[in-house]
């Protein structure tokens, strides 16, 4: 089974992707992900113990893309990356 961290939170926690898939980077903020067999999407701390904040979620087969969320701040016309 493969793993790979999708998203890291503001410290205490992460995303990380489990079963079998392929990941293609395609721009800076997004990626296309490729589930080969569902696969599950687990929160978790950074030494990878499962927390509880909510449950996996189970990632269909088929072809995802990701994107990193963004929030505009009008005045002062900056763009800043949401953190989970």
């Amino acid at each position: 089974m493969k793993k790979q961290t999708l998203l890291k939170g503001e410290g205490a926690n992460q995303h990380t992707l489990y079963g079998d898939f392929q990941i293609e980077d395609t721009e800076i903020d997004f990626m296309d992900i490729e589930v080969r067999k569902e696969s599950l999407l687990k929160h978790e701390t950074p030494a990878g113990t499962f927390s509880n904040e909510h449950q996996a979620l189970a990632v269909d087969e088929g072809e995802w893309s990701m994107g990193k969320q963004v929030e505009y701040n009008p005045f002062e016309r900056r763009i800043t990356q949401i953190w989970d």
